[in-house]
């Protein structure tokens, strides 16, 4: 393990920001710490890429059935860290499976069947009014009683004045388990966020700091449950698609429908398991001609800014786009 000057670990932690985003897939446990200089719109660097593999049944969707080989596993990946200055201050996320999770927007009026004078006043919820229609809320949505539910929430504006709340939620129990695991191989979590949003965070990242601000482009996320993907106009998502989806035939279907008729595309950029593009009938080399636009698979690489230690096959490897939004969540905030 290398040895870092304590005074230079010291100052790095004063001006840089880091954080490590934990994938946990079934296959293997993939890590990516990033930092970013404390002040506005600096650039994001990936100091460290590692991945270390899992035995098959050790995780099964959601669930840790082998704890202990998965925090065998998260000692492996993260044994090659300083255990000195800045890297003592990392913020650590962990993901958390779309099979997991259940998300919805309500209409922040409805919530609390209020006027849209009363909805500036009580968008932060600072008498905690809010915060039981919301539980109600996931509670009918998920179908699971809300004491046994952990819920993230947000208020987000509109362009037509009427706030939205977007609601996240799970069985406590996959929290608790994503905690425990982590704390047992030395971790203590930060956050915990679902993994079709980290994916889509990191191609955004990339979208924004690669092309036009006022690019048209497609992110698509696959894993081993199927294709996530989002339509990004001028930087905002404009349009989700799902495939498996009883309205759709195929992959192709389903990414035509997104894209919409007769508006281009700058191009398509595809993480997570990309093999399963070719295996539903849609490789790459099929993709450009359809869609007449280039398709990048996400890459660390243009991040890595001189880490000559990190492994190539790891910096070029789209099974990252996970690990790279969990940690992107903790530097940019």
């Amino acid at each position: 393990m290398t040895k870092h000057n304590p005074l230079r670990g010291t100052l790095l932690t004063v001006t840089r920001r880091f954080a490590a985003g934990i994938d946990v897939s079934e296959d293997a446990v993939r890590i990516a710490v990033l930092s970013r200089r404390l002040k506005r719109d600096s650039t994001v660097c990936v100091e460290h890429l590692a991945s270390a593999p899992l035995a098959p049944g050790a995780v099964v969707g959601v669930d840790f059935v082998d704890r202990a080989a998965v925090v065998a596993a998260l000692r492996e990946a993260t044994a090659r860290l300083p255990q000195d200055g800045a890297w003592r201050a990392l913020r650590c996320a962990m993901g958390l499976p779309a099979l997991a999770t259940t998300t919805t927007r309500v209409p922040l009026a409805r919530l609390m069947d209020a006027p849209r004078s009363d909805v500036a006043v009580i968008g932060g919820d600072p008498c905690g009014l809010l915060e039981p229609a919301v539980l109600a809320e996931a509670e009918r949505v998920s179908g699971i009683e809300r004491g046994a539910l952990a819920v993230d929430w947000s208020v987000e504006a509109r362009d037509d004045g009427y706030p939205d709340v977007a609601i996240a939620s799970t069985a406590r129990r996959h929290v608790e388990a994503r905690v425990e695991t982590a704390a047992a191989a030395g971790i203590a979590l930060c956050a915990i966020d679902g993994e079709p949003a980290a994916a889509l965070r990191a191609m955004r990242h990339s979208g924004k700091t690669e092309l036009d601000p006022d690019a048209r482009y497609i992110v698509c996320w696959l894993e081993s449950t199927g294709m996530h993907a989002w339509l990004v106009n001028a930087g905002d998502v404009q349009g989700e698609a799902r495939y498996p989806a009883p309205e759709y035939a195929s992959a192709a279907d389903a990414l035509r429908d997104l894209a919409g008729v007769g508006v281009p595309l700058d191009c398509i950029y595809v993480g997570g398991q990309t093999r399963l593009l070719a295996q539903a009938g849609l490789p790459f080399s099929a993709i450009t001609p359809m869609f007449r636009c280039p398709v990048l698979p996400f890459e660390p690489a243009p991040y890595c800014n001189g880490a000559s230690e990190i492994d190539a096959a790891l910096r070029h490897s789209p099974l990252f786009a996970v690990a790279f939004g969990l940690a992107l969540r903790e530097v940019l905030q």
